[in-house]
C-alpha cells in the first residue's frame, strides 16, 4: 500500500504544474498541496481567490486554508510539450475521488484521464508565504558607486615583501578580475610601519618575478615562477602566524619596501581591472607631532616616474595610534596632515587631481566620533570621501550564534547612522565609504569567517550599506593572513567570494524600497536593487531581490499580485557537504561552485521559476532573485 502511494504521488508530481482556484475572498497561497485534495475541497467550497498550488518541493505552507460554504471554480495546469503549462478539464465527481481531464500539447486533442486517490493528499508543510512590497515607481531610494563592492589587500602581506610576489599567481589574478571593476586598497595596520627605500635591493622573489615580467607581456602568466611560488606557499603558514601574533600583541616593527614591491602591487591591481588606493605611513612624525612627508615624497617620486595611476590614503585607524605605537594624534592635527599631503600631491602633474580618502577611523565609539568630527572640521575639505571601518565581533571570541543573530546584524545600521550624522554635520554631501570591513576583527573568526555562515553578515552589510547611503564597501581582505579572506592560501575561493561574485553580476547601483508582510523582517531580511544593466541576460527595468533567512525553518516569499505573471530567475546559495553552514564549499542551485581550471570560472547558472512561483528560502540560507520584465520605472 505504501509503495503504491509513493508511485501515485510521483505520478501526480510529474503531471501537475499548478492549480488555480478561482472564487470570492482573500488570496491564500497553498503550495505543495499536490493538487487533488485541494481541487476536490475547493470545488466543494474552498474560499480563496486566484490561489496557486505549486508542485515544487521547496515551496510549502504549513496548513491548508479554511473551508467555507462558498463554491469556487478550479483549473489545473499540466506540463505542455513546449515546456510551458496547458490547462486541463476538471471533473468534480461528488463524493468520489476527483479526476482530471488532460489534453497535453501534441496529443492531437486526445484526452487522457487520471484517477488520483484522495487518500494521499494533501501533503502540507512549513509556513505561509510572506508577501513582498516592492517600490518600483518614482525615483530610486538612492544610488551607489559602480565600484560599490571593492576589495582590500592588507599591508601585512608586505611584512616580509617576498610574499607580495604571490600576487603574480594566474589563478589569483583570474579570481580578482572576475570581481572587477572596483577599488583595491593596500592598507591596514601595517600601513603605518612601511618605509619605502628606493635604493634598497628587492627580495630575490620580487626580483625574479619582475625580471620575468620584463621579458613577457605585462599581464601575462609566469610559469617559470611556479617553483619559487611553491616554496613561498610552503613557508606562508609560519609567516601568517607571525602576522596574527604581532597584531594580537600590538607589537609592530617597521618593514622596508622597495620599488619592485610597488611594481608588483600596481601590476596586480592594474592587470585585474582595479584602481589602486595606497595607504601612506602616517606615524612618521617630526618631534612627535607634525607628519614627516619626506618618505611619502620619495614614494610619490617613484610612482610618478612610472606613470602609476594611484589614489591615496594617509594612515590607518588613527584612533588606535596610541595603542599600537604610543603616539597620540588628535583630529585637528590629522586634518592638517591631510592638507599637507594634498599640497604635496599638487606638486605632481599626474597626481594634481588624484583622489584622497580618509581618515579610516575604526568603529564609531565615543572617542572615535570626537576624532572624526575634529578631523572633518580641520581637513575634511581636502578629501574626496570619508572612510571608516566596521566589524561586528571580536574574532577571538565570536560564536556561531553571533553570525546568525539579528541583534548583532542590526548593530551595523546604528553605526552607519552615527557616522552619517557626523559627516552631515561637518562636511554635508561628502560621500562616505566603508574603507575596510568584514565579519570579525583580529583577522576573522576561525572556522566561521571563512565558511558559508559568514555570508549572512556580508550580504546583509552590502544590503544595509546601499540602503543607508554608503557609497563604497571595501571588503577586508581579498587574499592574505587570517580567516576573513575571500581567497585562501591555496588560491581557492571561499563562500564569500562566490557571494561577492553573484552580487557584482546581478545587483545594480540603483537602490529600491522593499518590505514584506507576514514575517519578522529582522529574521527574513530582504533588499531590492535594479538589476545590473551590464548582465547579458537581463534588460533595463528588471529588478534583483536578495534575501537572507535567519529562521530555522523554510520561509516563502510571494510577489505582489501585479507581478505574479512574471518569470523569475533564482540563484539560491546553499552550503555543500556535511559541515552544513560551517562548510567552506558552496552550491548554486544545487551545483557546487569551483574553478574549471586556473584561469576559468564556472558559469553562474540560474534556475528559472515560472509565473506564479513562490520563492522558497530554506532555513539559514540566502539567495538572489531576478524578476524579469518588471519594467520598473525607477530603473529606466
Amino acid at each position: 500500500m505504501l509503495e503504491r502511494s509513493k508511485q501515485a504521488k510521483n505520478q501526480l508530481e510529474s503531471q501537475v504544474c499548478f492549480v488555480m482556484v478561482e472564487g470570492v475572498g482573500r488570496v491564500t497561497p497553498c503550495f505543495r498541496c499536490l493538487g487533488i485534495a485541494l481541487i476536490h475541497r475547493a470545488a466543494a467550497g474552498l474560499r480563496f481567490q486566484d490561489a496557486i498550488a505549486r508542485r515544487s518541493p521547496s515551496q510549502r505552507v504549513r496548513r491548508a486554508p479554511a473551508l467555507t460554504a462558498h463554491a469556487a471554480s478550479v483549473r489545473v495546469f499540466v506540463p505542455a510539450g513546449s515546456g510551458g503549462c496547458a490547462p486541463t478539464q476538471y471533473t468534480h465527481p461528488g463524493t468520489g475521488p476527483p479526476s482530471l481531464g488532460v489534453a497535453p500539447a501534441g496529443s492531437g486533442g486526445r484526452e487522457r484521464r487520471m484517477l488520483l486517490p484522495l487518500l494521499l493528499l494533501p501533503l502540507l508543510s512549513e509556513g505561509q508565504a510572506a508577501v513582498l512590497r516592492l517600490g518600483l515607481r518614482g525615483t530610486p531610494l538612492g544610488e551607489v558607486s559602480p565600484a560599490f563592492l571593492s576589495l582590500t589587500l592588507d599591508a601585512s602581506l608586505a611584512r616580509d615583501p617576498r610574499y607580495v610576489a604571490l600576487l603574480s599567481n594566474p589563478k589569483l589574478r583570474a579570481l580578482a578580475t572576475a570581481l572587477s571593476p572596483g577599488f583595491l586598497t593596500f592598507g591596514g595596520t601595517e600601513t603605518d610601519f612601511l618605509i619605502f627605500d628606493p635604493n634598497k635591493d628587492s627580495t630575490l622573489e620580487e626580483r625574479i618575478i619582475w625580471e620575468l615580467q620584463a621579458q613577457q607581456e605585462a599581464c601575462g602568466s609566469r610559469p617559470a615562477f611556479a617553483a619559487v611560488e611553491r616554496l613561498l606557499l610552503a613557508q606562508w603558514p609560519s609567516q601568517e602566524k607571525l602576522i596574527l601574533a604581532e597584531h594580537s600583541w600590538k607589537k609592530h616593527k617597521n618593514t622596508t619596501i622597495t620599488r619592485n614591491t610597488l611594481d608588483i602591487l600596481y601590476s596586480f591591481a592594474n592587470c585585474s581591472g582595479f584602481h589602486l588606493i595606497f595607504g601612506l605611513n602616517a606615524l612618521l612624525r617630526k618631534d612627535g607631532l607634525q607628519w614627516d612627508s619626506s618618505n611619502a615624497q620619495a614614494l610619490l617620486d617613484y610612482c610618478a616616474s612610472q606613470r602609476y595611476n594611484i589614489s591615496w590614503e594617509l594612515g590607518n585607524e588613527p584612533n588606535s595610534f596610541r595603542k599600537k605605537s604610543g603616539v597620540y594624534i588628535d583630529g585637528f592635527q590629522l586634518g592638517q596632515d591631510f592638507i599637507r599631503l594634498r599640497h604635496l600631491l599638487s606638486n605632481y602633474t599626474l597626481y594634481r587631481h588624484t583622489k584622497l580618502y580618509g581618515p579610516d577611523v575604526g568603529q564609531p565609539r565615543k572617542h572615535t566620533q570626537r576624532l572624526l568630527r575634529s578631523f572633518l572640521k580641520s581637513g575634511g575639505k581636502v578629501i574626496d570621501s570619508v572612510t571608516w571601518h566596521h566589524y561586528y565581533v571580536n574574532g577571538r571570541s565570536a560564536t556561531r550564534e553571533d553570525f546568525l543573530s539579528p541583534k548583532v546584524l542590526d548593530t551595523f545600521a546604528t553605526a552607519v547612522h552615527e557616522v552619517l550624522e557626523i559627516v552631515d554635520g561637518t562636511v554635508p554631501n561628502k560621500k562616505v565609504w566603508l574603507g575596510e570591513t568584514s565579519s570579525a576583527y583580529g583577522g576573522g573568526a576561525p572556522r566561521l569567517s571563512n565558511t558559508y555562515i559568514a555570508g549572512f553578515m556580508w550580504l546583509d552589510k552590502l544590503g544595509l550599506s546601499a540602503r543607508q547611503g554608503i557609497d563604497v564597501v571595501m571588503r577586508q581582505v581579498f587574499f592574505g593572513a587570517g580567516t576573513y579572506h575571500l581567497v585562501d592560501a591555496n588560491f581557492e575561493p571561499l563562500p564569500d567570494y562566490w557571494l561577492s561574485l553573484l552580487y557584482k553580476k546581478l545587483v545594480g547601483t540603483k537602490v529600491l524600497q522593499v518590505g514584506l508582510t507576514g514575517a519578522d523582517e529582522r529574521k527574513l531580511r530582504v533588499y531590492l536593487h535594479c538589476t545590473n544593466p551590464l548582465h547579458p541576460k537581463y534588460r533595463e527595468g528588471d529588478v534583483t531581490l536578495f534575501a537572507l533567512n535567519l529562521y530555522n525553518v523554510t520561509q516563502h516569499l510571494q510577489l505582489p499580485n501585479h507581478l505574479m505573471s512574471k518569470h523569475v530567475d533564482q540563484y539560491l546559495l546553499l552550503p555543500h557537504g556535511k559541515a552544513n553552514i560551517l562548510s567552506r564549499s558552496i552550491e548554486l542551485n544545487g551545483r557546487v561552485l569551483q574553478m574549471v581550471d586556473d584561469k576559468t570560472l564556472p558559469e553562474l547558472t540560474e534556475k528559472p521559476l515560472g509565473p506564479g512561483s513562490i520563492l522558497g528560502l530554506p532555513a539559514f540560507s540566502y539567495s538572489f532573485y531576478v524578476i524579469k520584465n518588471t519594467k520598473a520605472i525607477a530603473c529606466i
